[in-house]
């Protein structure tokens, strides 16, 4: 039997962890080394297959019943090939060495072990903290029974509401507030997609008729609250998630009755029916900031927030790395009378904003998600919830790959096309009627149907009239308010509305 010298037998041992196998081989145990190489091989085309079929997988991937057989794929895996590297080294017949060259090669080996096993325990710990993380966000069990060969029930669209919500620690008591209001429909075909924006003051929201809140808010005024009672404040869109929270004797004791009565109100203004919904709260991307060391900013010029608060505070130019706290405030921060620095107008913090988003997406590298990834998925459990059942996953991620590489068009219900204050429910139905179609045969962005002047003073006429008031012929916005204030409107308080509609984003 050849006799081996440390060098060789450390090098050989090594070249087991690449091919599983050659130390074997070299000991003259050909056919123990040839098996092994044969289950290395089998092994390596699954992988390439896998990869090959990633995008396929994916779903899958986020399966909890997949997620526990790769768990335990990876014991398995780390702990084979960990013996592969003992097996590898006593095959060697490393007691043919002196005492120094097995006490040295013998701490390699083992050392070598570990380190092959480790990336198995990390890929585990990995899965299973994901686990946990999608189990707390996503629902366990569907209202209904999932049929993967069609999980869409043999309809063409699927349509979810995306919803930012401040839910502010400041704000116990009160619920969420949803400010932030999208509802993206797509085709389940080929992923072409129209997205629509609510301003988060739109008022007059209409229920489903013979539902509990339709009857508590009938026509023509529906989500209307009397002066003293919240009236402007409360009764706006962005208000029904925390009355139908906060009033359980009217929306009901679901524990679902706020995101179902936000769902209500929107399949009744767009006219299509909302699927399920995905709400981010705004402090919980604070907190994923946080879990990511912060985000780096050029703040263009000092940033007041919190004027007049006890956590106000001000975020200086430059180039700073934020905390979550301060990226939130820097998005969302306003101008305020007497404030010794800016805050912005609703353009600006939309802008800013994105600019917070656009750090963050770019800071989200795999080697950063990877090194913090247990904080991230804490961070995550605390920032989402949905109604989409966990089991629909497999069936979202290829759609959601679809929506990447197809056609997005994006129609805002902001003035001076539409106005919150006063709006025109009919004329958005038929405009989200002709959007979806369009989406269908155009890649060009959706225009709305009311994109002038005329429409948008339609849009007073045609409230005025469906309440029984004279038609107003003018051509001045604030001549319409006026008026309106005049002949006592129904379908809103009439109040002065500004051009930049915060629709998106930390408002």
């Amino acid at each position: 039997m050849r006799r081996w010298a440390a060098p060789s037998v450390i090098g050989w041992t090594i070249a087991s962890i690449v091919v599983p196998g050659a130390a074997h081989l070299r000991a003259g145990r050909k056919r123990t080394g040839l098996i092994m190489m044969g289950i290395f091989g089998v092994l390596l085309i699954g992988a390439v297959i896998a990869l090959v079929n990633a995008k396929a997988l994916a779903g899958l991937l986020l399966d909890p019943t997949w997620l526990t057989v790769i768990i335990g794929l990876c014991v398995v895996g780390g702990l084979a090939w960990a013996a592969v590297v003992i097996s590898s080294y006593v095959v060697l017949r490393p007691s043919k060495l002196g005492s120094r060259g097995q006490l040295g090669t013998g701490a390699v080996a083992g050392v070598l072990a570990v380190a092959v096993a480790l990336p198995f325990g990390l890929v585990a710990t990995t899965a299973r903290t994901s686990d946990d993380a999608i189990g707390s966000i996503f629902k366990a069990s569907p209202s209904q029974p999932i049929d993967h060969k069609d999980p869409w029930r043999g309809r063409d669209r699927l349509n979810i509401a995306l919803l930012g919500g401040d839910g502010a620690a400041s704000r116990k008591g009160v619920s969420i507030r949803t400010d932030s209001i999208n509802v993206v429909s797509i085709d389940v075909h080929t992923g072409d997609s129209v997205v629509f924006a609510l301003p988060r003051e739109m008022e007059n929201a209409p229920f489903t008729p013979g539902s509990a809140l339709a009857k508590r808010f009938p026509p023509p005024k529906n989500f209307w609250l009397p002066p003293g009672q919240g009236r402007g404040s409360a009764d706006l869109i962005n208000g029904i998630w925390a009355y139908a929270d906060m009033h359980p004797e009217v929306a009901g004791h679901s524990p679902d009755r706020a995101p179902e009565a936000t769902k209500n109100a929107l399949s009744q203004i767009l006219g299509i029916k909302i699927d399920y919904y995905m709400l981010v709260n705004m402090w919980g991307v604070a907190r994923l900031i946080d879990a990511l060391g912060g985000v780096t900013i050029n703040v263009e010029q000092d940033i007041c927030y919190g004027v007049g608060r006890a956590d106000g505070g001000v975020v200086k130019a430059g180039n700073r790395t934020l905390n979550g706290t301060q990226a939130l405030w820097y998005g969302r921060a306003r101008d305020h009378p007497g404030s010794t620095c800016a805050g912005g107008d609703n353009r600006t913090r939309m802008r800013r904003q994105q600019c917070v988003m656009s750090a963050m997406l770019s800071q989200l590298n795999p080697s950063n998600v990877l090194l913090k990834f247990n904080a991230l998925a804490k961070a995550a459990k605390e920032t989402f919830r949905t109604d989409v059942p966990r089991g629909l996953l497999q069936d979202l991620v290829p759609l959601a790959q679809k929506v990447k590489t197809a056609r997005v068009s994006k129609l805002n219900f902001v003035p001076p096309a539409y106005n919150p204050a006063y709006p025109n429910y009919p004329l958005i139905l038929r405009t989200v009627k002709a959007a979806i179609a369009r989406s269908r045969g155009s890649n060009q962005t959706v225009r709305a149907e009311a994109a002038t002047p005329f429409s948008f003073q339609y849009g007073y006429r045609h409230a005025l009239a469906a309440s029984g008031h004279q038609a107003i012929q003018s051509t001045g916005h604030a001549e319409l308010v006026m008026r309106a204030h005049q002949q006592g409107n129904l379908a809103g308080p009439g109040r002065e509305i500004s051009d930049g509609i915060d629709q998106g984003g930390f408002a």
